[in-house]
């Protein structure tokens, strides 16, 4: 397996069975000329009516190719780069940086700086009122959106644990939404009826879903990929947001997971960067594979954690959460409560485990339990069963690993 970028090489005992999964890979990365194509029967609009484009791109959290989106669209529609704005979709993540930047638009960044906005979520001079969603709050929108026409909006979709996928309306809601908005749409993540590649019946999903009531569908062309676990474009979807999502769901589905008929005793769960950089990023690892785990059996995280914990509110609110009652300690959901929400609920169905660098009192105030040795730890759980199912998961936090009967 890989841990922090270098091999980690396990012992396991003969008797037990393991079983591996992995991202599939594509032999054939899509070309521009498949991309071409499928662009000019769903770009609906001659040049005068995309005079003053917008473009709504992912920020530096995600390894989207937007720069070769933009190069293609650019030998497609000649000039259009030099007319549009482009707005970085940033949710409530910290505004992008010249890094950040560069990493997004590449060799584009030199010529269209000028034009070059990003979100952030606490400035409501920014947005617009356009409603009250189904949760009594009101709904804010970066007033961008409504100034241009079109809105172009490049996005990749993957699994997403709490949010069925990523891609899609979520570069609108919560990438050009409002903190508030965003936070109670998060705090619905402390339902446990949230899932990976679940869109019906998932609370995220369904409120995400009715906040695009807000914006005219029509002035929206979106552009969604889907990428493999090398970052290659291995599929996408074009034309209005909500078709183009789901088709491209569909294939993100196909591409990275996987489904088992029984479950497995245990279950090793290897992170790669940056995913396994703390463990507030890891626990995508856990949610994406927990499922397969049987009723008593292991799920174990490996990432090392080179910058600890990775969020200090996390710390916080964990030593104040009300263990018993599986809540804060104060009765309040916050942005990020529903992560140790989750955790304690996972811990209480299947042993939780964590191989890190970390120190083990940081590992268990989280709601882990630290692996020690990794081998003797997996010996051990081995002995206890002659016909031990172990399943190794490689990057974890893009594989997604169910069982059968549980398929959302």
């Amino acid at each position: 397996m890989a841990y922090g970028g270098a091999p980690l090489v396990l012992d396991m005992p003969s008797h037990i069975t393991i079983r591996t999964f992995a991202p599939h890979k594509v032999e054939h990365p899509v070309s521009f000329d498949e991309f071409k194509a499928a662009f000019n029967t769903a770009w609906k609009r001659d040049e005068a009516d995309a005079s003053a484009p917008l473009f709504v791109v992912n920020d530096a959290y995600r390894h989207t190719p937007t720069a070769v989106v933009l190069t293609w669209i650019e030998r497609i529609l000649p000039g259009i780069l030099q007319r549009s704005h482009f707005m970085v979709a940033t949710g409530s993540h910290q505004p992008p940086n010249d890094k950040d930047l560069q990493s997004i638009f590449a060799g584009h960044l030199k010529t269209i700086r000028p034009r070059v906005e990003w979100h952030v979520a606490t400035d409501l001079s920014s947005m617009t009122r356009v409603g009250t969603d189904s949760l009594g709050g009101e709904v804010y929108l970066n007033r961008r959106v409504l100034e241009h026409d079109p809105v172009i909006i490049i996005g990749s979709v993957e699994p997403h644990y709490f949010a069925g996928y990523s891609g899609g309306r979520k570069s609108l809601f919560p990438g050009l939404t409002d903190l508030a908005t965003t936070e109670r749409n998060h705090n619905l993540a402390n339902s446990m009826d949230v899932a990976p590649m679940k869109l019906e019946g998932n609370p995220v999903a369904e409120h995400l879903q009715s906040l695009m009531s807000f914006v005219d569908g029509g002035r929206l062309f979106s552009v969604q990929l889907v990428l493999d676990a090398a970052g290659t474009i291995a599929g996408f979807a074009l034309g209005d947001i909500e078709t183009s999502f789901a088709r491209a769901a569909t294939q993100a589905r196909e591409l990275l997971a996987h489904t088992i008929d029984r479950p497995l005793d245990a279950v090793l769960c290897e992170l790669r960067p940056p995913l396994d950089k703390n463990m507030y990023q890891a626990q995508k690892a856990l949610e994406n594979c927990q499922q397969a785990v049987a009723d008593g059996g292991t799920a174990i995280v490996v990432a090392r954690c080179s910058e600890g914990v990775g969020s200090e509110f996390f710390m916080k609110e964990a030593g104040n959460w009300d263990r018993v009652n599986n809540r804060p300690g104060d009765g309040v959901y916050r942005f990020g409560s529903h992560k140790l929400t989750r955790m304690l609920a996972h811990q209480r169905r299947i042993d939780v485990r964590l191989y890190s660098s970390l120190p083990d009192i940081v590992v268990e105030k989280v709601f882990y339990h630290p692996a020690g040795n990794l081998s003797e730890f997996v010996g051990a759980l081995a002995r206890e069963k002659s016909d031990f199912q172990l399943g190794v998961v490689y990057d974890s936090g893009h594989t997604v690993l169910g069982l059968e009967h549980k398929k959302p």
